[in-house]
Formats: C-alpha cells, structure tokens, sequence
C-alpha cells in the first residue's frame, strides 16, 4: 500500500492534466465491439507470439488474455484499484471491461436502481494495452478511427468513465449521482466526478512495468508509473494472451473467459469446472454450472482463504490457485 500511495501523491497533477481528452467515443465503440472471434484465434494459433502491435482485426477484444493479467497486477499493487459492476443490471458489449472504482461502481447502482431498467455499456475501464492498440489504428486512420487519446490521457483509463445507450435517457439519473455528460462532442460518455476517487492511472503503468520486467528480466525497464518512450515500446511488444502464456499455451487456453457474476448469469463448463475444483478446496457449493451468488460468494471465500484478491473474480490468479 505505501508503493501505491507513493505513486499517487507523486503523480498527482497527471490527473488534471490528463482530464477530459475528448475522444471519438461512438466510432470507437462501433469497431471496438464488433466480435472477431474467429479471425482472432486463427490468428493466434497461427503465431502465438503476436504482439500488441502486430494485433490483427480492429476490436481490442483480441487482447482479453493480456488484460486480465493487467488489471490483476493493478490490484495487486493497490488493492480494490478496479472493482467489477457486472453484477448490477447491465448489459455488456463483447469488448467491454466491467470495471470501475468503488465509489463510481455504488453510485452507478443507485442511478440503475433508481430508473429500474437495463444500462447498455459500450466502454468503460480501457486497459493501457488496449488504448496503445487504439492509439496505433487512430495514427494510421486504420478501421474507422480517427482521434484517440494517446495511452494514460484517455478518461476510460481512470476507472471512472462509461460510454452507454440511450445517453440523454440516462443522463438525469446519473447527473444525479455524480456522473458529468461529456456534452455533444462526445455523447455518449459520461465521468463520475463525485468524492473518494483514486488517480489510478500511474499504477496501470506501473502494473505492466512489473509484468514486463518479470518476465523479461533481461531488458528491465524502470517501474516508476510514468508513460514514457521505452514503455511504450515494450507495451508495443508484450504478447497479446497475456506473459507466460506465449509457449505453452494453446490459443483456447488463452481465450479463457473470466468468471464472475452478471446479469443473465454465466452457465457453462467452465463454471462448473471451477465449481467442481472450489468443492476439492473443501468450499461449500451446487456444482450446476450457473455463476449465481452462491458461486460468487464461494469464489471470495475461497479468495479470502487464498489470500487472494476477494472481488468475487475468476480470473488468472485465482484460477492458478484453483489448480486450473
């Protein structure tokens, strides 16, 4: 905690500075959304030392794998940095992280709450891989995108941004819970600007900082949070299924779905897979393949006994630690 409170009272003002890059939110979402699925795992069976350069198609989707190892070694260093509101009545685009900061996350509840309906979400948190990836289509004009803020300036980066549907329908609701409407420049986007927010920026730098020199203990680069030159380029080079995965894992492997509970629930093998392996910890659950709240709180538990990030996630660490 006290590397993390370092990187936020040091890069403070990158916060202000930061502020309201207005980004063509609407074509991003059309492209960023559109499921590529087969293109992609062909893509990757074919070479799986892709990088976030050399990413085929146009949806970030394709670089879910690096993703989750991102967002997981931010709350490694800040815990609870990103909290999942997939649990509330949403509805997520294929591309969509479901992630916000703990306050943002209740007050967008209250305002679902209060109009007691489904909120569609387009984006809202971007990891940095995903916005290099964004910010290399938008140099070239490639698939439609024109202006993208450059990695680290874009607001979906602090954890307290959402694009969504029907934006005017929403907007008195959410207007009373703290969240700002970008305006017309970009409308679908909206920024919690309420109290108790993080500047969370620096620590999703310094999170692939750690990740890369891990796992390339030859070629360190210095893991002070800043976006700079030499970041930038080995951002530009990390495999797109996430480190340590690029050798021995097979492409299915690395398009693993992360687990946790949503509005409809997730059913599959996958999570009875995991039910299964939380019964062998001696975790008390219905082995029925839905990830209902049952499953949920089965997941934190055994996170708890874990030592475990406890958000109810079935993601990569956790999956290790299920033995799976």
């Amino acid at each position: 905690m006290a590397d993390y409170s370092n990187l936020e009272s040091n890069l403070e003002s990158e916060q202000t500075k930061h502020a309201d890059f207005c980004e063509d939110c609407h074509q991003i979402n059309l492209i960023d959304n559109q499921l590529q699925t087969l293109i992609q795992t062909q893509a990757i069976a074919k070479n799986r030392l892709t990088t976030v350069r050399q990413a085929p198609g146009c949806s970030t989707s394709i670089l879910r794998g690096l993703d989750q190892q991102l967002i997981d070694e931010m709350n490694s260093i800040g815990p609870n940095s990103l909290v999942s509101f997939a649990d509330l009545d949403v509805a997520n685009g294929p591309a969509v992280h479901p992630f916000l900061q703990a306050v943002a996350k209740q007050s967008l509840a209250r305002a679902i709450k209060a109009r007691g309906r489904t909120l569609s979400v387009n984006s809202a948190y971007r990891t940095i891989a995903q916005q290099l990836m964004l910010f290399n289509h938008g140099k070239v004009r490639r698939c439609g995108i024109g202006v993208v803020a450059p990695p680290g300036r874009s607001n979906h980066q602090s954890g307290l941004a959402l694009d969504i549907n029907d934006e005017q329908g929403w907007r008195p609701y959410l207007e009373r819970e703290g969240w700002r409407w970008f305006g017309p420049a970009d409308r679908p986007h909206f920024d919690y600007i309420g109290r108790g927010t993080r500047n969370i920026r620096p620590v999703a730098v310094k999170a692939f900082q750690r990740l890369w020199n891990q796992y390339n203990p030859d070629k360190p680069i210095a893991e002070d949070g800043i976006y700079g030159r030499n970041t930038e380029a080995r951002l530009n080079q990390a495999p797109i299924v996430g480190f340590g995965k690029t050798n021995n894992s097979t492409p299915e492997e690395s398009l693993v779905r992360r687990l946790s509970l949503t509005q409809p629930y997730l059913e599959g093998d996958d999570v009875r897979e995991v039910q299964e392996a939380l019964v062998k910890a001696t975790i008390t659950v219905e082995v029925d393949g839905v990830f209902g709240p049952a499953t949920e709180k089965a997941v934190k538990e055994f996170q708890k006994l874990k030592d475990l990030t406890v958000d109810g996630i079935v993601g990569p660490t956790t999956r290790s630690a299920l033995g799976l």
